[in-house]
Parts: structure tokens; C-alpha cells; sequence
């Protein structure tokens, strides 16, 4: 497995959780993934607790998984904000749910993911979690 395996993996299944912490309280909520020259964005902003929580603790985890449950994707990463008003914009410009968003608003938030390990599993590595393969980006 590869990054590419990731990248395909995500462009067939877009939609993830990803959990953030807020003290002691874990909480994951669905995203959809943003992929631009096979690099994942996503959105969000300062003003919901998503985006505090991001802000205070970069540390998260992501979950993929495929419509018949047969495989599954889970990403350990550091979320990365970024300012990169022409991502922003082009995201403006494609996505009907940010219709509305202005790429110089300061409580926009566009994150990517940094220092990422990721594992693919199935029912069959099911109790075998520490044998699976991990794919480091």
C-alpha cells in the first residue's frame, strides 16, 4: 500500500469522520474530503466548536469507509490550518455548500493534514490491529 492507495481510496469514499477533543471529551462529526493535485482540504470555521477544537488541539483522527463496510481507512494526523486564499476561492467557486463563504473572512478555515500514519483494515485484520500496515505522509 501507498499514498496513491489513499488518495483513490478517498476520491471513492469523500465523506469521513474526524475526531477532535475538546478537554477530556472526545467528538467526531462527517466531513467531506477536498482533494486538489492529490492533497486533502477541508473546511470549517473559527466560530463552531469544530474549528476552537482544531485550533486548540491540532491532534485528530479520520475514518473512511467504504459503502458495504468490506474496508475501512483510519488516519492519525496533525490538522494544519492553512491561509491559502486561492484554494479557498477555487473551493468558493465548486462547492455549492460554500456559496456565500468570502476567502478573506478571517473565520474561514481551510485545514490540510500533516505527520499522517494511515491504516487500510478489514473484517479479516479484525483483533490483528498491531500486524496491519501503516502507510506514513
Amino acid at each position: 500500500m501507498n499514498y496513491q492507495n489513499i488518495v483513490e481510496f478517498i476520491k471513492q469514499n469523500p465523506i469521513c469522520n474526524i475526531a477532535t477533543c475538546e478537554g477530556e471529551q472526545p467528538h467526531t462529526r462527517a466531513f467531506l474530503t477536498n482533494i486538489i493535485d492529490d492533497k486533502f482540504y477541508f473546511t470549517t470555521s473559527s466560530t463552531k466548536s469544530v474549528g476552537k477544537q482544531i485550533q486548540h488541539n491540532s491532534k485528530s483522527e479520520l475514518c473512511y469507509l467504504k459503502a458495504d463496510f468490506s474496508k475501512m481507512l483510519r488516519i492519525e494526523t496533525n490538522i494544519k490550518i492553512i491561509d491559502d486564499k486561492k484554494i479557498k476561492q477555487h473551493l468558493i467557486d465548486t462547492k455549492d455548500y460554500l456559496k456565500g463563504f468570502d476567502r478573506d473572512d478571517p473565520t474561514f478555515l481551510l485545514f490540510t493534514l500533516c505527520d499522517s500514519k494511515a491504516t487500510f483494515w478489514t473484517i479479516e485484520d479484525n483483533l490483528k490491529e498491531k500486524d496491519i500496515a501503516t502507510i506514513i505522509f
